[in-house]
């Protein structure tokens, strides 16, 4: 097969590579710098943030979104302004919210990190030469190996407005009605009708233990 994520005739694309699993931070420069990629790595919030503040530029940042105790979205709201146009999450398991919210806050697309390491450079390849998705995001569909709609890739009868969204990241924090209420600024009617929509919609018997 030819390998249509090789750049080596391209203008070199320099990414910084936020993960806390140094062997995945390891394996992935270094199957990305095979394919003349320039990689640059951070393990933390705090590392990723000074890079992409410092002087250099990057064309494309590859975020995971669980970095230990700290969720790797907070990155698009430390460093709004010094990100590249596309940053790309990353995860071991496919959380649709955060997905979502990642969209929401400005990530342009997502690769699962247990798909193929040719899949991974060809998400990458597809990603540079994509527009960003109206309202929404891309997600590597490995089925058909190429980037789609999330609206499109994710059931739409699970879909969550915005508010739900909020109201389902607070509750997967552990956080109670009368806290979620305080934090939205909504009263605890309000939140309620919320989580039956989302039990509704996604069809949690738990308080959201797990993301579907």
């Amino acid at each position: 097969m030819t390998n249509s994520g090789d750049i080596s005739n391209n203008p070199v694309c320099r990414v910084l590579f936020v993960d806390d699993h140094p062997l995945v931070l390891s394996g992935f420069a270094d199957m990305l710098k095979m394919h003349g990629y320039e990689v640059v790595t951070a393990k933390n919030l705090k590392d990723a943030t000074e890079k992409i503040c410092a002087p250099d530029s990057y064309d494309l940042v590859l975020l995971d979104i669980n970095l230990g105790q700290e969720s790797g979205l907070s990155l698009l709201t430390l460093a709004p302004g010094q990100l590249p146009e596309k940053v790309v999450l990353i995860s071991g398991v496919i959380e649709q919210e955060w997905i979502l919210q990642g969209f929401a806050l400005g990530a342009f697309a997502y690769i699962p990190k247990n798909v193929e390491p040719e899949d991974v450079v060809e998400a990458l390849r597809q990603t540079r030469q994509q527009q960003h998705a109206p309202h929404s995001g891309w997600v590597w569909d490995e089925r058909n190996r190429k980037l789609v709609d999330a609206h499109d890739f994710f059931p739409r009868h699970t879909l969550l407005t915005p508010k739900e969204r909020e109201v389902f990241i607070l509750l997967r924090s552990g956080k109670m009605d009368k806290q979620i209420a305080d934090d939205l600024g909504l009263s605890i009617h309000t939140v309620r009708v919320h989580i039956r929509a989302i039990k509704r919609k996604r069809g949690h018997n738990r308080r959201f233990e797990q993301d579907s």
